[in-house]
């Protein structure tokens, strides 16, 4: 069966609109209180009301009869929560067929739209849908969300709200909106919580200052670049401060492998270019790359740089710098989770061990220049991107001196969802690779930690950390 998309998250303003709720039970008594407080026009319709719904009187029209065709005249939102189902069917059709947005309480395929666990503090509401699946979790949600609003967040809500308004007048559009994302919520949350919404207000005035100092309104101030590296594909696996750079971007520069949830840790307002790479295909240019990300700058914007593992394993991150330091733009750096250690300990394979390997290097198939690289004296090598040059791999092996009957682990997609591995030695190592399939990114392990981890798995294809990912990936 198909899985239904997801629900639209909308909050609507029914201060002074019509609400039609028909049943005034337990469920319905609940439904009114909430549109009482939303400041809805309430009509409630049903030939018996709880007694509490005398907290309200005043504050709806009571309606003391069944609930008749025509009574959704007018009507904004309906809701359904009578006890006879083919009454509250009846609501629904006649909603339907006038196009008027109607919810049959507990009936999940009668329901235009579905309410929310809402957790409200001040200006700010968030609210937490389960499509009707599992609302004593969203209810859990809501209350763990309650504390956090409580936390400070709603005052900061109010204090930005005021300081805004002020700043409106004294900041250019382009130099106003640069500040506001770029400011540290983590930072700002901490003072206020320690110290205070005075101080943090004092604080949030001294960076506008500061800018209002380094910065003419007349012109678009400049940018900065950030190198983020995205980890290895998990989208668990980014860093905390990775994610915090993502919240604050107004461009993204990304690569082809980064998880699509990360794509979607962007404000909705910033600006996305896919620059991904694919091994001997068309795709950008190292150059190219390198002046979107200066144009951009000058343009004003905080660029996130999105790279796959590390920026500066194998990312050619260290090349991006060059570029923005010769254009003059300031350039800060986020380390990643590097695949080439992460993959291999995701799979269960220590890169050392104690009797086994001392030592390892990383290394890729081919050199920029088109050199093939040496294998290092060490006791445990990974190979990067080796899937076109598999065999000049296994021949630079055999020169260096490794015996065929090495283990060998060959992953591609390390952490993703399409994640696969092949385990071998190095002398069946590419006719293995080709038998399974395996494509692109793919990363190999030699070594006799390999073996260890093939003996220490409680069964062949068991992952240590195989918990952590998504149900069937």
């Amino acid at each position: 069966m198909t899985p239904k998309p997801p629900l639209h998250p909308i909050f609507l303003d029914l201060d002074g609109r019509d609400v039609l709720l028909v049943g005034a039970g337990e469920v319905g008594l609940r439904k009114a209180r909430e549109f009482v407080e939303c400041g809805a026009l309430l009509r409630v319709v049903s030939p018996g009301f709880h007694p509490d719904f005398t907290e309200l009187e005043g504050r709806f029209q009571r309606l003391r009869r069944p609930w008749r065709p025509g009574d959704e005249d007018g009507a904004r939102l309906v809701v359904a929560a009578t006890s006879d189902p083919a009454a509250n069917r009846a609501i629904h059709a006649r909603c339907s067929r006038r196009g008027i947005l109607c919810n049959v309480v507990d009936v999940p395929d009668l329901c235009d739209w579905q309410a929310a666990a809402v957790a409200r503090s001040g200006a700010v509401q968030i609210a937490v849908s389960t499509r009707g699946a599992a609302p004593s979790l969203a209810s859990h949600a809501r209350r763990e969300l309650q504390d956090w609003l409580a936390d400070g967040f709603a005052e900061l809500v109010e204090l930005f709200g005021r300081l805004r308004e002020e700043y409106r007048s004294r900041m250019s559009p382009g130099i106003r909106e640069r500040f506001w994302k770029e400011l540290d919520i983590a930072v700002l949350l901490d003072i206020l919580r320690t110290r205070g919404v005075q101080a943090c207000e004092e604080r949030i005035r001294e960076l506008a200052d500061t800018l209002g100092r380094d910065v003419s309104d007349s012109r678009t101030p400049q940018g900065r670049v950030i190198l983020v590296g995205a980890g290895p594909g998990h989208p668990d696996l980014v860093t905390r401060l990775g994610l915090r750079m993502l919240a604050r971007a107004s461009a993204l520069v990304h690569d082809r492998l980064v998880a699509p949830e990360l794509l979607r840790a962007v404000p909705a307002s910033c600006r996305i270019f896919p620059v991904g790479k694919t091994g001997f295909g068309e795709s950008p240019k190292q150059e190219e790359i390198n002046a979107l990300l200066v144009d951009l700058a000058r343009e004003g914007h905080l660029v996130v740089r999105l790279k796959g593992g590390d920026p500066f394993v194998f990312g050619r991150g260290g090349e991006e710098i060059e570029a923005c330091a010769a254009a003059g733009i300031a350039v800060e750096v986020v380390p990643g989770v590097s695949s080439s250690l992460s993959v291999p300990a995701w799979r269960g394979i220590p890169i050392t061990h104690r009797g086994l390997s001392r030592s390892f290097a990383v290394v890729s198939a081919f050199h920029a220049d088109g050199t093939a690289a040496r294998i290092p004296d060490v006791e445990t090598v990974v190979v990067m991107m080796p899937l076109h040059s598999l065999g000049s791999v296994k021949a630079r092996f055999f020169e260096a001196g490794w015996d065929a009957s090495t283990p060998c682990a060959a992953i591609q997609s390390g952490t993703a969802p399409d994640e696969r591995e092949v385990l071998a030695t190095l002398s069946d190592l590419d006719e293995k690779i080709h038998a399974a399939g395996l494509r692109s990114p793919l990363l190999v392990v030699v070594g006799a930690v390999v073996g260890w981890a093939r003996e220490h798995r409680a069964a062949p294809d068991h992952v240590l950390t195989r918990a952590r990912t998504e149900p069937g990936s």
